[in-house]
């Protein structure tokens, strides 16, 4: 996603996530208030990582890069 069409997305409403392994197991966010990547939490594991990721995405102004 480009990130014009991410500001797009953003001010409908919606909050991105990435998921990434540099420097450590996190999800990054994008949302209103941040336009920018941020941390949203770190993991000890992927797997702790993408069972998160899954719990996240079950809402509906949530999606995933």
């Amino acid at each position: 996603m480009t990130d014009k069409s991410q500001q797009k997305v953003i001010a409908a409403g919606f909050t991105i996530l990435r998921s990434d392994d540099q420097p450590s197991a996190r999800i990054k966010y994008k949302d209103k208030s941040h336009y920018h990547w941020k941390t949203l939490e770190t993991f000890e594991t992927k797997a702790a990582r993408d069972r998160r990721m899954i719990l996240l995405l079950e809402n509906s102004l949530i999606i995933e890069d």
